[in-house]
């Protein structure tokens, strides 16, 4: 049985074209993990694009059915497994644009609060346990790095320390503060890209034994620009100055918490960012809606 896929992200067509041997790591409903060397590549039964991203099509309403630990083998455009076949020479090449420079807008003040409230009242919504937000982690992240940095005070957000407490916090298969850290240092190190600046490092020894590999992987990923469409359109929306409502509810609506988290640290990265270069008090006002500090 052979799959063609209709879309082949950039750093899974290298994964595929180098060849070598593949591992299942996690299997889901509509996805899979597969392990290749120190990469992960992602099978996907939808249309969300990811650099990552094998996408395929149902076929004839079959799927194969993989389970973790099931072994195949990549080159050629294909992954090849025992009883099926990813075939993608025919398919598109989905590539990032958090990649490229471009010219930066930061966000109105009015347009990152009104963002935060959004996410506000997602969090407040939830009802199955405690969110991110009640996580002292995260608050003392926001209250002794990102204020003094907003405000020029000298703090080096770019050390990789600052983030280590928040890596492998909350549940999930990509625990919360993952989410959080990855929507951050995605848009902070976008902002850095197309201006000069340093970017922000999270060496993978550091983050080994904090979080499930998958998503060490995954915040590598973002931080050098690597995210899926959605991600990315949300990204830009901040940091081009123009309203990114809609991209911050696709998001945000996305897994349980994962995508309330990711667009948490979008946002909070452009209020910072912002305050940083126009001396506005932006993230005062997010900590304010989150937090009443």
């Amino acid at each position: 049985m052979i799959q063609r896929a209709s879309s082949v992200g950039e750093l899974a067509a290298r994964f595929i074209a180098r060849r070598g041997r593949g591992e299942v790591t996690r299997a889901f409903q509509k996805s899979a993990y597969v392990r290749t060397g120190g990469d992960y590549l992602l099978l996907l039964w939808g249309d969300l694009r990811s650099p990552i991203a094998v996408n395929m099509a149902y076929e004839d309403g079959r799927r194969p059915l993989l389970e973790q630990g099931e072994g195949c083998s990549l080159g050629g455009r294909r992954v090849v497994f025992e009883s099926w076949t990813v075939d993608a020479n025919e398919a598109k090449v989905h590539k990032s644009g958090l990649t490229r420079r471009r010219r930066i807008a930061l966000p109105e003040q009015r347009d990152v609060v009104k963002g935060m409230a959004m996410l506000k009242s997602l969090y407040d919504a939830y009802s199955s346990g405690p969110t991110l937000p009640s996580d002292e982690a995260l608050k003392s992240f926001a209250l002794e790095t990102l204020v003094p940095f907003s405000e020029g005070r000298g703090v080096r957000v770019y050390e990789p320390e600052r983030y280590l407490p928040m890596i492998g916090r909350g549940g999930g298969f990509t625990p919360a503060g993952d989410d959080f850290v990855g929507g951050f240092v995605a848009t902070c190190n976008y902002f850095a890209r197309c201006t000069g600046l340093r970017q922000i490092s999270i060496p993978a020894r550091l983050l080994a034994g904090r979080t499930v590999p998958e998503s060490a992987a995954l915040l590598s990923y973002a931080s050098k620009g690597y995210v899926d469409e959605p991600f990315e359109k949300l990204v830009l929306g901040v940091l081009r100055g123009r309203a990114f409502f809609d991209d911050l509810l696709e998001v945000a609506h996305r897994g349980h918490t994962s995508g309330i988290d990711a667009s948490l640290g979008v946002v909070l990265a452009g209020a910072a960012l912002s305050d940083r270069c126009a001396e506005g008090d932006a993230l005062r006002e997010c900590l304010r809606v989150m937090w009443n500090v």
